[in-house]
């Protein structure tokens, strides 16, 4: 699939939101600068966390390339494991450099914004991506959005196995964005679950599809209509930012022709491609800065905002590091076909039918 610039760009912007959300959050500098200006941290607090929307709608996007709903598709366990397997190396690396500063420098830190020590049940509900919905402990920020990822990647998936055609697949995912819109999605207490989360997912599907056919264009429509009809219903401006890039992203695949000649260099493409990277990593980098204000006993706002941006910047290049030399070698390792033999059994495509896909659908009950 060819770069599309609309989509590096909002992938960009939407990881340094949320690392500037989390420097505002988190830390002995979030607490120096606040005390002059309030306003610029909560800005950043509570404001720059809607990026998560961005995220969400472009996941769902990503996602759609790959899942059309025809009987050639591959899998549902096989495209499920691939995913697994991309993520995890990576997330693994990124809660071991984590962990491991914590434990290094949490004698230098005061306050209990810092994550708790690992245990044997953190770990495992780390290792199956169930942390929130076992109500471990996080051992990183942000690694709720790694597990909602792949919840709502695998009930695509599955949704894929269990519709016949292309065109039913679309009118599934319509039916439960509209369900998530006005229902799941304006209840917290469903957000451990990957519906809480499909309001924002399915837009990107949606909007991925729509390049399909008028059918599909059609269908989008409806839905953002119900969509802004569900914002009087319950005002929620996550809800209105993720209509509003769905529809960024369904021009921008629409008019994927005529935008072509819009494309970063190749440092640019380098950040967008090591966004994740940096989005695993950047935790560390505040414990560390943190660790520093406190060792030499720093007081001043202006040096706490000064090492704010440094934090931010190290971020950034963190994130390359850790995407170049670590991610990427850990990731092809792990991927390499002969090391993971899960789904060899199962059958390279599937022909779905109304037995086994009842069998399907009652295994995956809980998410």
């Amino acid at each position: 699939m060819k770069r599309s610039f609309v989509i590096d760009l909002l992938k960009l912007l939407a990881a340094q939101l949320i690392v500037l959300h989390h420097l505002s959050a988190y830390g002995p500098m979030a607490e120096a600068v606040h005390s002059v200006w309030p306003s610029l941290v909560e800005h950043f607090y509570l404001d720059a966390r809607l990026a998560v929307q961005v995220f969400l709608v472009i996941g769902g996007f990503l996602a759609a390339q790959s899942i059309t709903g025809r009987s050639d598709q591959q899998h549902p366990v096989t495209l499920i494991q691939r995913r697994y397997l991309r993520l995890m190396p990576g997330f693994l690396l990124a809660l071991c450099w984590v962990t491991s500063l914590v434990w290094l420098l949490h004698p230098l830190i005061s306050g209990d914004w810092l994550v708790q020590a690992p245990s044997l049940h953190s770990m495992l509900a780390h290792l199956s991506l169930l942390q929130s919905v076992l109500d471990a402990p996080a051992l990183s920020v942000g690694v709720w959005y790694v597990a909602a990822d792949f919840q709502l990647y695998a009930l695509l998936v599955l949704m894929a196995y269990w519709f016949k055609s292309s065109r039913a697949l679309s009118l599934g995912v319509a039916a439960l964005t509209v369900a998530s819109m006005w229902g799941f999605n304006r209840y917290e207490s469903w957000d451990n679950w990957a519906v809480y989360f499909f309001a924002a997912y399915g837009l990107g599907v949606l909007a991925a599809w729509s390049q399909r056919s008028s059918f599909d264009q059609l269908l989008l429509g409806a839905v953002l209509l119900l969509g802004e009809e569900s914002l009087w219903a319950a005002p929620r401006v996550r809800l209105a930012l993720a209509l509003l890039v769905a529809l960024v992203v369904a021009y921008a695949s629409l008019n994927a022709q005529r935008l072509s000649r819009y494309q970063f260099n190749r440092y640019g493409s380098l950040l967008v491609d090591s966004a994740y990277a940096m989005f695993l990593t950047h935790f560390g980098v505040i414990v560390i800065f943190s660790a520093g204000w406190e060792y030499w006993q720093l007081s001043s706002p202006i040096a706490a905002l000064c090492l704010c941006g440094l934090a931010w910047i190290t971020s950034m290049a963190a994130g390359v590091v850790f995407h170049l030399k670590a991610e990427m070698p850990f990731t092809r390792w792990v991927n390499q076909p002969e090391r993971w033999r899960l789904a060899s059994w199962l059958p390279a495509t599937w022909e779905p039918t109304h037995t086994a896909s009842a069998v399907w659908m009652s295994g995956s009950a809980k998410r």
